[in-house]
């Protein structure tokens, strides 16, 4: 039995993950797991980077992945993520790895990169308005000066700063068949 990819997606806030995620899911009948799924469950009772935040990010990512396992293998499954490249970061991205070897499936990872203006200027558009997306730009200047971008092992880094969401999850979608 064919068993689908677990394809990650990471980038920084703006980049256009979940919007490239969507696209990609829809493309190869997948699921979509964005970061914030877990992240607006943990803010909507605590502040951000407090214990209780972090605490039930966990919990509620644990019950997520334990029910994406339960999900036909055919499925491919599509997660999104920001990580900075700090030591929290790798065991942040180890349920993703576990998820993979628990299906027994491949995983692909992604890492957007994108130029800071246009990164801003994504940041900024009015279609993320409305959740608890960043639209600070003031805050993204400061993540993308203090911080590097988590890039697992064997990501395949792509320059977004250019490419529509549609050319990015067309070019992701034709590695992933590629490489299977």
């Amino acid at each position: 039995m064919h068993v689908a990819p677990v394809i990650h997606i990471g980038g920084w806030p703006g980049s256009g993950k979940r919007t490239i995620g969507r696209i990609v899911a829809d493309d190869l009948g997948g699921r979509l797991i964005d970061n914030h799924l877990m992240l607006d469950a943990a803010r909507a009772i605590y502040e951000r980077g407090t214990q209780g935040s972090i605490k039930l990010r966990e919990e509620v990512r644990n019950i997520i992945l334990t029910h994406a396992r339960q999900l036909p293998p055919d499925v491919p499954i599509i997660l999104t993520d920001a990580l900075a490249n700090e030591a929290e970061a790798r065991p942040l991205f180890e349920p993703t790895v576990r998820l993979a070897k628990d299906r027994d499936a491949r995983l692909f990872p992604f890492l957007l990169e994108l130029s800071t203006d246009e990164n801003q200027r994504r940041l900024t558009d009015p279609a993320r308005a409305g959740g608890a997306k960043l639209m600070d730009v003031d805050v993204l200047q400061t993540l993308r000066r203090n911080e590097r971008l988590f890039c697992p092992d064997g990501a395949v880094l792509m320059d977004v700063t250019d490419m529509t969401a549609q050319q990015a999850a067309d070019f992701i979608c034709s590695y992933v068949r590629e490489a299977r």
